[in-house]
């Protein structure tokens, strides 16, 4: 398929954002029951407001290396629409992407031109991309399936699948319009991927909600970290546990809090799909080996030492904190990394609770370092819209992304460090622009082990 011909793919999936919105499960379960797609392989769902992107790709990981070809279903995306459905973490192959896509469509896109091979169901963009990844992982036989949650939980397209395992990672504020104004409210839409019989396991937000949701629903054993397992750090390291196992973990000493309680999430999940027989092998060695080799790009995520060459600058991250407890996390990250010169590129959609999140970067940025770029998405604020919106000096607001990119790395410095947050299509834009897009092209890569990772 020629570059023109997946361009006019792309463009025409995502017009289906304009066709049809709507939430409920009773379509996207008709489409899945039409097509025969529901999967007979064993398949879990990750859920929560931050978190489930990483422990999504460590259980992924995990799973491939153990032997089970593994599905991976993922949203957003930063560059391509490929990255959202992996096969033993390498992103669908173009060609695969446009005969699944093109057959969705035809079926589901509601075009009066496809009328003749039109199931009659119309579905919404989000249900057309995961009917697209059941649809290749079919296809391609995969033993084991790991779904990302896309919005809320009770009411996402995933929920239409029957998962042996239910993971929640986090509750905190995001997306209030659709999921509600308070903790409870989100927690409650979070947890309508629990089912009945079936286990449950909770970061450590909400455990109170979460735990009466779980027994309205029949669901358990739960499992929440703080309680039932989690990680400690002394003299020795730092070590996870959950029962009588545990697992030493070597390097996790530079790891930030959020980053240790997302592998303590996998580390859990991981031991209970064993004893339920779905994972097999030598669990605990994997498991050290793909969760210090899992990488997952926008979170906290380090460029590579030649993007920060180019622009003249030590180092730059990128993180793709959207909301408020993201951004608090984040910025407590950097409050804890050395005091060296240090900018900000940001925008956010206009959804978001800017404000909030803005006075949080004051707290470990100066203003004027703080420079706000465009973002090439209609739900993202103009620069000077966002600056006057949280009473931010307009000549801080950048035209272009190089504008932007070329004054941050000058404020910040040969020696200083260069941070990217807010929307994940900033961050996006960010990496093609400095051409630093080949870390997305796998998850299950390491930097020191690029060549074959997971040898199988």
């Amino acid at each position: 398929m020629t570059q023109p011909e997946l361009s006019a793919f792309y463009a025409r999936l995502f017009r289906q954002n304009e066709r049809v919105m709507k939430f409920g499960l009773e379509s996207i379960e008709t489409a899945i029951a039409h097509d025969t797609l529901a999967p007979a392989y064993p398949h879990i769902l990750v859920g929560g407001t931050n978190g489930k992107g990483q422990v999504s790709a460590i259980l992924s990981n995990l799973a491939t290396l153990l032997g089970h070809r593994t599905g991976l279903f993922t949203s957003p995306h930063l560059i391509s629409f490929r990255e959202r459905i992996r096969v033993d973490g390498a992103c669908i192959e173009p060609a695969d992407l446009q005969r699944v896509g093109s057959d969705t469509l035809a079926r589901f896109g509601g075009d009066p031109e496809d009328a003749a091979m039109a199931s009659g169901i119309v579905l919404t963009y989000f249900e057309c991309c995961l009917m697209m990844a059941l649809a290749h992982f079919r296809d391609i036989g995969i033993a084991f399936g790991v779904f990302e949650v896309g919005l809320g939980g009770r009411l996402d397209a995933t929920n239409a699948l029957s998962p042996c395992l239910s993971i929640i990672t986090s509750v905190s504020l995001d997306h209030e319009a659709y999921l509600g104004y308070d903790l409870a409210s989100i927690a409650r839409e979070k947890a309508g991927i629990m089912r009945a019989g079936r286990p449950v396991i909770l970061g450590r937000d909400a455990h109170d909600v979460l735990m009466q949701e779980a027994s309205h629903r029949k669901a358990g054993p739960v499992y929440a970290l703080g309680r039932d397992f989690d990680w400690i750090e002394d003299t020795d390291g730092v070590m996870f546990r959950f029962g009588t196992h545990c697992l030493p973990m070597v390097g996790a000493e530079t790891w930030h809090d959020y980053q240790r309680d997302n592998a303590a999430v996998a580390f859990c999940a991981a031991l209970v799909l064993s004893d339920l027989g779905l994972l097999r092998g030598e669990l605990l060695p994997a498991l050290r080996r793909v969760i210090l080799a899992t990488r997952w790009v926008g979170r906290m995520w380090r460029c590579h030492e030649a993007s920060s060459q180019r622009l003249g600058v030590a180092a730059i991250t990128l993180d793709g904190a959207h909301n408020p407890e993201g951004v608090r996390r984040f910025c407590q990250a950097i409050g804890q990394a050395p005091a060296v010169p240090r900018a900000l590129i940001v925008n956010s959609c206009a959804d978001k609770d800017i404000a909030r999140m803005f006075s949080q970067y004051l707290g470990v940025f100066d203003a004027s370092a703080i420079f706000v770029a465009p973002v090439q998405n209609p739900r993202a604020l103009h620069p000077h819209a966002y600056c006057t919106k949280v009473g931010h000096p307009v000549h801080q607001a950048c035209e272009t992304l190089h504008e932007a990119l070329g004054r941050a790395a000058e404020y910040a410095g040969p020696d200083g460090y260069l941070y990217i947050s807010g929307s994940l299509y900033l961050l996006g834009e960010v990496l093609h622009a400095l051409g630093d897009t080949s870390s997305l092209d796998s998850i299950c890569c390491h930097e020191k082990d690029a060549q074959n990772p997971f040898p199988r």
